[in-house]
């Protein structure tokens, strides 16, 4: 997959397109349903699949104060797209002046020096100066030259009774209610990190943890104990981590640590990719080290059980 930043770079791809249009913040159910529905037709009709998005929320130009945070690395959205069977994305940066485009010029920029065959968007995607541009006006622009335009329903969640949307996984991730975000995301939800060095009191205590800081961009779920699954040094492994400033002790700083099962190796500044799976329990101060232990013990179990009972990973 190759990553575009501008239109004049279209004129490249010398072959048959098929774009997928949207904010795609989240790349949940419903982005998917659009960029899978855009592969699928782009084989059919022996074209490049071209995904068209934005390097930033348009609030980050309209209201940066009102800028929700992300919900996924950029990095790892890009991975994910390629696992979607995704050719190129046009990620175009943000900008007055990208906001102040018109509906149809934003088309004819996609469409003036390429074989374009169709155009997927979800039905409520709206797009340039105003907020104008809707599949419809899609539609009236580029029908009558023989291209498809398919506008498909959104995605809903039975669990809420709602559509799937960025917002709604936002506000189950602030409450920890991961069973609900990984419905909706179609995934679990993650971030990737750099193993840093902590204070290795969790070893003393005999659950020696990896240490990480929780990227600022990201939606920050609450502080407390979590089931993990954590893809380090080429491998999965199992786990129950904490994220928060540990209150039973002095002097500490907000990060995300995980005990995993079966693991001891020494991989300060390794990378990491973190799965979120349930929120086990808030984070407390205990009063003495002996009932720390024995809540940490409490926690594997449950986080052990969690995973053997609720997605079939036997743990030894």
């Amino acid at each position: 997959m190759k990553i575009l930043t501008s239109f004049a770079e279209l004129q490249q791809l010398q072959s048959n397109i098929v774009y997928a249009l949207g904010t795609f913040d989240g790349l949940h159910k419903g982005h998917q349903t659009v960029i899978q529905r855009a592969v699928a037709e782009a084989k059919e009709q022996a074209a490049y699949t071209v995904v068209v998005t934005f390097d930033q929320h348009p609030l980050h130009i309209l209201r940066p104060e009102r800028c929700p945070s992300a919900l996924l690395q950029k990095e790892l959205k890009a991975k994910l797209l390629i696992d979607l069977g995704v050719d190129y994305v046009l990620r175009l940066p943000m900008s007055k002046e990208l906001l102040a485009m018109t509906a149809d010029d934003f088309v004819a920029a996609l469409t003036v020096h390429n074989e374009v065959k169709a155009f997927v968007v979800g039905q409520n995607f709206t797009f340039g100066a105003g907020g104008l541009g809707t599949p419809d006006v899609i539609k009236a622009l580029v029908e009558p030259k023989g291209i498809q335009v398919y506008a498909l329903t959104l995605a809903k969640c039975n669990e809420v009774q709602e559509h799937v949307s960025s917002t709604l996984i936002r506000e189950a991730v602030k409450v920890g209610h991961f069973e609900l975000v990984n419905t909706l995301l179609g995934r679990p939800f993650m971030f990737k990190g750099t193993v840093i060095e902590g204070d290795r009191r969790g070893r003393i205590l005999g659950f020696p943890t990896l240490n990480f800081l929780y990227p600022k961009e990201l939606t920050l779920p609450p502080d407390g104990v979590y089931v993990n699954r954590v893809f380090i040094d080429g491998k999965w492994y199992e786990g129950v981590g904490n994220l928060g400033d540990n209150p039973t002790f002095e002097n500490q700083y907000h990060r995300f640590e995980v005990h995993l099962f079966n693991f001891d190796k020494m991989v300060y500044g390794y990378e990491a990719t973190v799965e979120f799976w349930k929120l086990l329990r808030p984070e407390k101060r205990f009063d003495s080290l002996d009932e720390l232990i024995k809540q940490m013990k409490i926690d594997e179990q449950a986080a052990k059980d969690f995973l053997q009972t609720k997605i079939k990973i036997k743990i030894s």
